[in-house]
C-alpha cells in the first residue's frame, strides 16, 4: 500500500478525459489494485468526498508517519461503511500493540468473510500469544477455516448456507503472511538443517537471504532449485508468494501444484476454491484428502458439502470428527443437523457447547430453543452476546425480545444498527442466498431520539417480514398491538 502514492512527473489529459474522470480512474486504480498515486490528488478526492480517496489517503498518510491524521481519514472514510478503512485502522492499532482495538475494527469485518480481515484476526492471534509469553510468534500461521452453516434463524428454523458463504470462526486464510518476517524463518531453516546445504528448505531459505541482501541472480538460482525439487512446503511458500501479488484466485495454479504434491492446508484450499467456482466434485476431492491428513477445517467443509446433497449420514461423520478435534463450528453444524433428523435434544447439547466456545450462530439457536418454551428472560442475553458481536438475526430476536416486554425505545436503537439489506437476506436464506454482510458489532447509539418512534420501528420492521422473516412478522405484530394500546 505504500506504493500507492508517488511524486506527481505532470498531469495532462488523458484521452480526451475531464480532470474529474481522471482523478475518479487513479483513485479506482489505487484502491483496487495499489497503483501509485500523487498524494496532492488523494487529498483532493478525499475532501471532495470520495470514500475511497479518503482510505487511500489515510493509509499513505499512516504508512510516511503522519499517524493522527492517517486515522481521522480513515475514520471518516470507516464510517461511511468502507471496510479497506477498517482494516487500516486495526493495522495502526495492532502496530501500536493495542490488540483489544485492533479487534474491534477487525472482527466485524471478518464476520462478513473478508478474507484480509480474517487473516488479519490469525495474526492479532499470533501476536498475542507471543506478547503473553515474550517469544517471537510461530513461523507458520493457521490455516483457513472455511465457511460452514449458521444455525437455526429465531424461530429457530434450519438456515443452510451453502459451504462458501459466511465464515465459521476467525481463522485465517492460507494466504496469511508469515508471522516472522521472511529473514527470521529463513535464518531459521539454515538453523535446523545445518549440514543438508541441499535440502529444499534451505534452498529455499537461501534464496530468501540472497534476495534481502540485493543479490537477485542468486536468489533466483537458489529459488529454482528449491522449485525443482517439487517439496510440498516449498510449493506452498511459492504459491503463498503469488498469493501476495496476485490474490487468492490468481495463485489458483500455484495452490494447486502444492496440492498435489500433497501439502494439506493447499488442498483444504483448492477444496474452498472449487467450492467457490460451482466444481463440487473436485472440491469433494480435495476436502477428502485434506480431511485424511486429519484437517479439521476440511472435516466441517466436507459435512456442508455432503448435507447440502442431502447425505446427512456423511456429513454427520464429518462433523463428529470435527467436534471430536474441538471444532466450534462443527459442534454449531452437527446441532444443525441433528435438529434435522428431529432430535432436539441432541442439537440443543451441541449447540450449548459451541455457544460456550463463542460461536455467535449457536448463541442465537440457543435462545431461540429457550424462547419456543416461553423462556424469553433466558433467550434475552444470549441473543444480546450475538447481538454485540454483529450477528444481524440475533439482533432481530434482540428487538422481538424487548418488544415483548415493552421497551420500545431500546428497540428502537437495535433496529437503527441492523442492516436492513442484511435482514431481509438472513431471512431468505433457508432459500440459499447468499449470507448477510455483518454490520459493525458494538452497542446502539449512545443518543436516542426522545421517546420511541413507532412508526420508524415497524417501517424498518415491514422489510424482513415481507421477505418472509417470521420473527420479525411476529415482531411486527407485536408493535402494532402496543401502538393500538397506547
Amino acid at each position: 500500500m505504500a506504493a500507492w502514492w508517488r511524486r506527481r512527473a505532470g498531469r495532462g489529459s488523458a484521452s480526451g478525459r475531464s480532470r474529474a474522470a481522471e482523478l475518479d480512474e487513479l483513485v479506482r486504480a489505487a484502491y483496487e489494485e495499489g497503483r501509485p498515486i500523487p498524494e496532492e490528488l488523494a487529498a483532493e478526492a478525499a475532501v471532495a468526498g470520495d470514500v475511497r480517496a479518503m482510505t487511500v489517503y489515510g493509509i499513505g498518510l499512516g504508512n510516511r508517519g503522519a499517524v493522527k491524521e492517517a486515522e481521522e481519514w480513515l475514520r471518516r472514510a470507516r464510517a461511511a461503511g468502507d471496510p479497506m478503512a477498517a482494516l487500516a485502522l486495526g493495522t495502526l492499532f495492532m502496530d501500536r500493540g493495542e490488540f483489544d482495538a485492533a479487534e474491534r475494527y477487525f472482527r466485524p469485518v471478518a464476520e462478513t468473510g473478508h478474507v484480509g480481515a480474517r487473516q488479519a484476526l490469525v495474526e492479532l492471534r499470533a501476536l498475542r500469544a507471543a506478547a503473553a509469553r515474550d517469544a517471537p510468534p510461530p513461523s507458520r500461521p493457521a490455516e483457513r477455516t472455511e465457511r460452514a452453516e449458521p444455525a437455526g434463524s429465531p424461530n429457530p428454523s434450519t438456515v443452510s448456507r451453502p459451504p462458501g458463504e459466511g465464515p465459521s470462526g476467525d481463522e485465517a486464510s492460507p494466504s496469511a503472511p508469515p508471522a516472522d518476517p521472511p529473514v527470521e524463518w529463513a535464518a531459521r531453516q539454515l538453523l535446523l538443517h545445518p549440514d543438508d546445504n541441499g535440502h529444499p528448505h534451505v534452498l529455499l531459505a537461501m534464496a530468501v537471504l540472497q534476495a534481502h541482501e540485493g543479490e537477485v541472480a542468486r536468489a533466483r538460482a537458489y529459488f529454482a532449485a528449491a522449485l525443482a525439487s517439487g517439496d510440498p512446503e516449498v510449493l506452498f511458500w511459492v504459491s503463498r508468494i503469488h498469493v501476495a501479488q496476485d490474490g487468492l484466485h490468481g495463485a489458483r495454479e500455484h495452490i494447486r501444484r502444492a496440492a498435489d504434491a500433497g501439502h494439506t492446508a493447499s488442498r483444504h484450499t483448492m477444496g474452498v476454491l472449487l467450492t467457490e467456482e460451482g466444481d463440487t466434485a473436485g472440491a469433494e476431492r480435495y476436502y477428502r484428502l485434506a480431511a485424511a491428513d486429519g484437517h479439521t477445517d476440511s472435516y466441517v467443509n466436507l459435512g456442508v458439502l455432503l448435507r447440502v446433497r442431502g447425505d446427512l449420514d456423511g456429513a454427520e461423520t464429518y462433523y463428529r470428527k470435527a467436534v471430536e478435534a474441538g471444532d466450534a463450528g462443527g459442534m454449531n453444524n452437527l446441532g444443525n443437523l441433528l435438529r434435522q433428523r428431529g432430535d432436539l435434544a441432541g442439537a440443543e447439547r451441541w449447540w450449548r457447547e459451541a455457544a460456550a466456545a463463542g460461536d455467535t450462530d449457536a448463541l442465537v439457536s440457543c435462545g431461540a430453543v429457550l424462547a419456543e418454551r416461553g423462556d424469553w428472560a433466558g433467550a434475552e442475553p444470549l441473543w444480546r452476546r450475538a447481538a454485540e458481536a454483529g450477528h444481524a438475526g440475533a439482533r432481530l430476536n434482540l428487538v422481538q425480545a424487548l418488544v415483548r416486554t415493552g421497551r420500545m425505545e431500546e428497540a428502537e436503537r437495535w433496529l437503527r444498527s441492523v442492516d436492513l439489506d442484511a435482514a431481509a437476506t438472513a431471512a431468505a436464506a433457508s432459500a440459499s442466498t447468499a449470507p448477510p454482510s455483518a454490520p459493525d458489532a458494538g452497542p446502539p447509539d449512545a443518543d436516542p431520539p426522545d421517546g420511541p418512534d413507532l412508526a420508524a420501528v415497524a417501517d424498518w420492521l415491514s422489510g424482513p417480514a415481507r421477505a418472509g422473516d417470521a420473527d420479525a412478522r411476529a415482531a411486527l405484530d407485536l408493535l402494532n398491538g402496543a401502538s393500538d394500546g397506547r
